[in-house]
């Protein structure tokens, strides 16, 4: 996965509670083969608050306005991404192209789902978030700049707010690692013990 340092880019204030994953995702469009480069789920993400029936895009809402179009940055309200374990509301998540969340609170299986896709879940008092509704409803399209090492969040008025993150889960996004790649990180010792295993044991090596 990508490696996450430092983001600056348009945020889009989503201040609606306790949307789940079934509604970043709908079930009927659980079934699509996720293919990166060729079919993705940015189309599917938050569907039904995007698009009416007729999917055609709802302009009030906020993801479909101009200004916070290309939004890699969304402040959510609180319990986003609450509901089922579906990893596949991450992978709308980031096939839509945000990077980072913040929000008062979120989903515990949704925020394990979203650090292994490199999505930075940045958790923030209530009152943090809604002064940064706030900011980004005044003036529609300014920027937030998440810092990962320094773990903090630079609102548009030049205020930081520091949060706070599993040390081990900021080292792999910084790295990039999931957990196949923290496993190939040890490869040579995965090599040098299975050539070991099979020198020591060729019988069973040949019947697995």
């Amino acid at each position: 996965m990508e490696p996450f340092t430092t983001l600056t880019a348009i945020a889009a204030p989503l201040d609606i509670a306790k949307i789940d994953t079934g509604m970043i995702v709908p079930g009927r469009f659980q079934r699509i083969r996720r293919r990166p480069g060729h079919t993705d789920y940015s189309n599917v993400f938050l569907h039904d608050l995007r698009f009416d029936e007729h999917d055609q895009p709802r302009p009030a809402f906020v993801l479909n306005q101009p200004a916070y179009c290309g939004a890699r940055i969304l402040v959510t309200g609180p319990d986003f991404g609450c509901g089922s374990s579906r990893e596949s509301a991450a992978y709308a998540v980031l096939d839509f192209g945000v990077r980072a969340l913040i929000g008062a609170s979120f989903g515990d299986v949704f925020v394990g789902n979203c650090m292994q896709n490199g999505i930075v879940p940045v958790v923030l008092t209530a009152s943090e978030v809604r002064g940064l509704w706030r900011q980004l409803e005044s003036a529609p399209g300014s920027t937030l700049t998440v810092d990962l090492p320094a773990q903090t969040v630079t609102a548009p008025d030049g205020a930081r707010h520091a949060f706070d993150l599993d040390a081990t889960r900021k080292e792999r996004l910084i790295k990039g690692l999931d957990d196949v790649g923290v496993t190939l990180e040890h490869l040579p010792e995965i090599e040098a013990f299975e050539a070991a295993y099979r020198r020591k044991m060729p019988w069973r090596a040949t019947i697995m």
